[in-house]
């Protein structure tokens, strides 16, 4: 090979790297997707049902990730747009969105800088409007797979028996609600 060729491929991989270390993973690497949900199928949903803000957010768990619906009503325009995330606790008794703790974030990325949407394996694992897109209100319908969350316990992206988080523009916790399992009667 000759001197300028090599010299190229050099250069090239070099730009590579520096453009490459610009973007922000977690200290535990980036998030890798699920392919062991335990029931394709099971479904999850956090129901919302304040006086503002109603709804639901489903989660069903499929071969690779969760698919994801939003429907949910009352966001108010002006305070928009909203973001949505899995936080690591349910919703207190008391309804206090502040007790939910912080994002679902199994990597240890943070949320600073924001998220970069076109890399969403290397965002915290809870932040679903980082990687899909923040909402408007009043009405929200949108659905989306997310290969990096879980139904199946001894995974880093596990969402039970956790919560989905609204923020408005200010990033105030507007609305919550825990994800709870959806039982399936058994057959007679």
């Amino acid at each position: 090979m000759h001197l300028p060729s090599v010299l190229s491929l050099l250069g090239a991989a070099a730009l590579a790297a520096a453009q490459a270390g610009n973007v922000t993973t977690g200290k535990l690497g980036d998030a890798r997707e699920v392919r062991n949900n335990p029931v394709i199928g099971e479904t999850w949903v956090a129901t919302f049902d304040s006086a503002a803000v109603k709804g639901t957010v489903t989660a069903v768990a499929q071969p690779v990730g969760i698919n994801y619906t939003i429907a949910v009503t009352g966001l108010a325009v002006e305070k928009g747009p909203y973001k949505y995330h899995v936080h690591l606790r349910a919703v207190p008794e008391s309804g206090n969105c502040t007790d939910t703790g912080g994002h679902l974030d199994s990597y240890v990325r943070g949320d600073s800088p924001p998220c970069e949407s076109s890399l969403p394996q290397t965002c915290e694992v809870g932040d679903l409007s980082g990687k899909y897109g923040t909402v408007a209100g009043p009405d929200v319908k949108k659905a989306f797979n997310d290969p990096y969350t879980a139904m199946n316990i001894i995974q880093l992206g596990y969402i039970g028996n956790r919560s989905i988080v609204f923020h408005d523009a200010s990033s105030a916790r507007i609305a919550c609600a825990t994800l709870k399992k959806v039982e399936v009667a058994a057959a007679p």
